[in-house]
């Protein structure tokens, strides 16, 4: 018997048999993908749980399916049941390959990253990291917030070579945030990613945008390979076309280019680049977007991934790094001397002076925020703070006494993805700025 008294375990059997097997009775009794499962789950619970959102009551029901210590698929699960622990809300969506008790896509966003994809949805980013470890691919959508800034809005780990993962991820995120369907306007992919008709399916008012300045590197790359000679005009000449704020200006770069590069790279821009212009040249580029350097914010992602993750992680472990990254990735963006001196630019010396010294706690302090229908929680882990769904104004004595911004509204602003320099902040104690202002 099983430690639970719950199941009969068979762990050694040795069958004799006088007579053939029935071909239908054997069908029945072993059914096929049924002798696959490993120790760990019964395939046919895999089977039936995957492509699906799982819950916390699932994830503790599999965990109690697992009669073995399988440490690939039980490590995850005990990974997800702290995450469901600590974050009902959670969304997370498994993917078994068929058959095989073997992981193959995890998808999932936090109910902080859910709040940010609602607040902030007008504009998303499709990234990829490839070779998190020898089978496992990394990607994220990220949203820019309020202080313009990438935050991952939903992250998914998958088996290499996964296809059309990114239908698989807007979908996702789409049945997990139902309200950005018609809000997002703009998908900004990596040029390497396949299907973006399913952006146009997904997100019905969205335009798709490449990565300009990967789309530019490899046009450079493949004149060199296409035997462009070396000549200091073609990068340039490339840079004036992507960076065309006119058709008239575009127009006039393709003909410079039929002039200074080789024919066989006339052709393929015109096969491959040219019908995608709208994606990448900066005139037909979406207007909020123009202000935000895609490839920039990419790269400062990336380089957070590197910095957070182990190395080459597991699964579990990599899901573990990704969601502390998440609770401490707003502090490293921030920059107290430069708010402070944006503050002192608008503020009395004095003011200026206490919003300074306000802002030095934010990264020291360690806070507990919880969104609520009037506004915003703050826990310190000894008082509570109410503040107002604008995160202007805070029940603090700091603030009561001041009316200048305090450190619960700074940390709760960072929190939300709002920015922390807002003249707006100050808008009841006029007294305190500067007479020009």
């Amino acid at each position: 018997m099983s430690p639970k008294k719950d199941r009969l375990i068979v762990t050694e059997c040795q069958l004799a048999h006088n007579h053939a097997l029935c071909p239908i009775e054997f069908a029945y009794y072993f059914k096929k993908g049924y002798l696959m499962a490993n120790s760990c789950l019964p395939v046919r619970t895999t089977n039936k749980i995957s492509k699906q959102f799982v819950g916390g009551p699932d994830v503790r029901r599999l965990l109690s399916y697992c009669k073995s210590r399988d440490h690939g698929v039980l490590d995850v699960l005990t990974v997800l049941d702290g995450l469901f622990a600590s974050d009902p809300g959670a969304k997370v969506k498994l993917v078994f390959m068929e058959d095989k008790v073997i992981v193959q896509t995890i998808f999932f966003l936090s109910s902080r990253m859910m709040a940010l994809s609602r607040r902030f949805p007008l504009m998303l980013f499709f990234d990829r990291m490839v070779g998190l470890n020898e089978e496992f691919d990394l990607y994220s959508v990220l949203c820019v917030d309020g202080a313009w800034h990438g935050r991952a809005v939903a992250y998914c780990l998958t088996q290499q070579d996964t296809p059309d993962l990114l239908r698989f991820m807007l979908a996702s995120l789409v049945q997990s945030v139902p309200e950005v369907k018609l809000q997002v306007r703009c998908v900004t992919l990596g040029m390497e990613i396949a299907h973006l008709e399913a952006v146009k399916e997904l997100l019905p008012n969205a335009r798709v945008q490449i990565c300009r300045s990967q789309v530019l590197e490899m046009l450079f790359s493949k004149a060199q390979e296409l035997g462009a000679a070396e000549d200091e005009r073609i990068w340039p000449l490339l840079c004036r076309l992507a960076a065309a704020k006119s058709p008239a200006a575009y127009q006039q770069a393709v003909q410079e280019m039929k002039v200074i590069l080789p024919q066989p790279f006339v052709r393929y821009f015109q096969r491959h680049w040219q019908p995608r212009s709208e994606m990448w040249v900066q005139f037909w580029a979406f207007e909020t977007a123009r202000d935000v350097n895609a490839c920039e914010l990419l790269k400062q992602h990336q380089r957070r991934l590197l910095a957070a993750l182990s190395p080459s992680p597991t699964v579990a472990q990599c899901m573990l790094d990704l969601l502390a990254m998440e609770e401490s990735s707003e502090a490293h963006e921030l920059d107290e001397g430069e708010l402070a001196m944006h503050y002192r630019a608008i503020c009395k010396s004095e003011p200026a002076g206490l919003i300074e010294e306000e802002l030095g706690f934010v990264r020291q302090s360690h806070y507990h925020f919880q969104e609520t229908a009037e506004g915003y929680l703050l826990h310190d882990g000894v008082s509570e703070f109410i503040m107002d769904r604008a995160l202007t104004c805070c029940s603090c004595s700091i603030y009561t006494s001041s009316l200048l911004p305090c450190r619960h509204l700074f940390a709760t602003r960072l929190h939300a993805g709002l920015a922390l320099f807002d003249p707006g902040l100050l808008h009841r104690n006029r007294a305190a700025l500067l007479s020009t202002c």
